[in-house]
């Protein structure tokens, strides 16, 4: 039984014993990097298979994946994705702290949720009609990590996932649904789309290359946007803003400046814009 222990393949995370929210070994591995909520169903094995693939090695961000399993049954799904990927890869168990360059596996009859750096599971929100467990994780992610929150919807039959991925965004987080046309099942990717919170629509292949360069581009912005006092370069959002305010319908002063600057650091990431600290390039 994998219950509680991770896959033979992997090592279990430091600190990882079931019910024990453990102090990590310092602060670096509850460091900023981002959490990434990937959702699916049916045709969901091979999907992840094929995504974990094409993962480059020492990815610096914590997965967790939702599965629709069968609550009455064992999974095997950890240990079997553990031959597909260089990441730790572990059952969810509760208190386990969530790490990065991990892979957490949801297990069968819970509900699995993030926060203060550590997994938690609970029993599914209603005994009868649809559960929808990828919905109640990314409400977490968005809720504890904001910006630095992912959604992923793989393969899969049903809507599970499109009410949690509008917290995400609405959090400034991405979302990502696998192309539907590719999708073994398109009914998770196709309602997500439907939603219109779907950032970006990607073959399977492509989905762990824009992962990276999305976190590495976000990373970057918050860098650039760090005060230097020896080298600030001229701030001209207000004036942006001002420009805006009179040559267009869009008001953006009752904005905070704060949200206002991580959007747009958002939004230039999601365009392959990088900035050399005083003008944009691509």
């Amino acid at each position: 039984m994998l219950r509680n222990r991770p896959s033979r393949a992997k090592s279990a995370p430091p600190g990882s014993r079931g019910g024990d929210a453990l102090v990590p070994k310092s602060p670096s591995e509850l460091g900023d990097f981002p959490v990434v909520g990937i959702g699916a169903s049916a045709g969901g094995l091979e999907a992840c298979t094929k995504f974990l693939a094409a993962l480059p090695p020492n990815t610096r961000m914590a997965l967790i994946l939702v599965q629709h399993l069968d609550p009455t049954h064992e999974s095997m799904l950890a240990e079997l994705l553990a031959h597909h990927t260089s990441m730790t890869v572990a059952q969810a168990s509760d208190g386990m702290l969530l790490e990065c360059a991990h892979l957490y596996v949801i297990p069968p009859g819970s509900y699995l949720s993030a926060s203060k750096g550590a997994l938690h599971l609970s029993k599914p929100e209603t005994r009868h009609g649809a559960r929808l467990p990828f919905d109640f994780l990314l409400r977490s992610l968005a809720q504890e990590y904001g910006e630095r929150a992912i959604g992923v919807i793989l393969s899969g039959t049903g809507a599970d996932g499109s009410l949690g991925l509008k917290a995400v965004k609405e959090k400034g987080g991405l979302v990502i649904a696998q192309d539907p046309d590719e999708a073994d099942y398109d009914g998770m990717p196709r309602s997500a789309i439907l939603t219109g919170a779907v950032d970006l629509v990607l073959p399977l292949a492509s989905i762990p290359d824009a992962l990276v360069k999305f976190h590495r581009r976000m990373t970057l912005a918050r860098a650039a946007a760090a005060p230097d006092e020896r080298n600030s370069p001229p701030d001209w959002l207000p004036e942006i803003v001002d420009l805006l305010r009179k040559k267009t319908p869009h008001d953006f002063r009752l904005y905070k400046e704060g949200t206002l600057r991580r959007r747009i650091e958002r939004r230039m990431a999601m365009a392959s814009v990088e900035t050399d600290g005083h003008r944009a390039v691509s």
